[in-house]
């Protein structure tokens, strides 16, 4: 099965997130994540590690720069429910040594900003690999990772942020609609003297507001 390969970028699309890669004659499609494709250029060269994802009417092959990164994606692919092109949207999203940190330190809220992860599968991801990643030699000696599973310390206004996170989310918010909301709010100085309930009431009331606004602007519309 190909693991590696070394050339010369021929083609590069930003559509598909693909790479042409020109290698002892042969072109090899390459699907890479946004992050590695666009660090690459047509007519440079490439060395990418590569997995072959193989299924009765595909063959795919996944290129990463680092063999870690390319042993995180097989890990990510274990979970069930989690397939490669969710797994390459979590790398995008994060990088691999955030992803990592989020998935040991069991902060699903994060890592369910990725396209296409909800929350409940944020929640088995973390469930299901934080202490295998946090005992995997290979993970440990990477030095901007954190592999204590202890909590780590936030800022005052970062843990309020991901308690009213939860608790907007178990309300049935979305994470777009819940970030653009506390975004909005922590930009007002007072914001973070407020206790946890008043700054719940503050956010319910601006996210419906605009819900019910939003709403409002598509029915005139009609």
């Amino acid at each position: 099965m190909l693991g590696f390969i070394e050339g010369k970028v021929i083609s590069k699309s930003i559509e598909t997130s693909q790479l042409v890669v020109l290698c002892s004659g042969v072109g090899y499609e390459v699907t890479l994540s946004k992050p590695t494709l666009e660090t690459t250029h047509v007519n440079s060269s490439v060395s990418l590690w590569i997995y072959s994802h193989v299924r009765e009417d595909a063959f795919v092959l996944f290129g990463f720069f680092s063999e870690a990164e390319k042993q995180l994606f097989k890990i990510l692919i274990g979970v069930s429910g989690l397939g490669p092109k969710i797994a390459l949207s979590l790398l995008s999203q994060h990088g691999p040594e955030k992803l990592i940190q989020l998935i040991i330190h069991k902060r699903s809220s994060e890592i369910s900003e990725a396209a296409g992860v909800g929350k409940k599968l944020a929640e088995r991801l973390s469930l299901e690999l934080s202490t295998k990643l946090s005992k995997l030699a290979w993970i440990q000696s990477m030095p901007q990772v954190e592999t204590s599973t202890a909590p780590a310390i936030l800022s005052k206004e970062e843990q309020v942020r991901e308690d009213l996170t939860s608790a907007l989310s178990n309300l049935g918010y979305s994470i777009g609609q819940i970030k653009n909301t506390l975004d909005r709010m922590f930009l007002r100085e007072d914001t973070i003297d407020l206790g946890f309930e008043a700054l719940l009431r503050t956010a319910l009331k601006e996210i419906s507001g605009r819900t019910v606004s939003s709403s409002t602007q598509e029915s005139s519309l009609v």
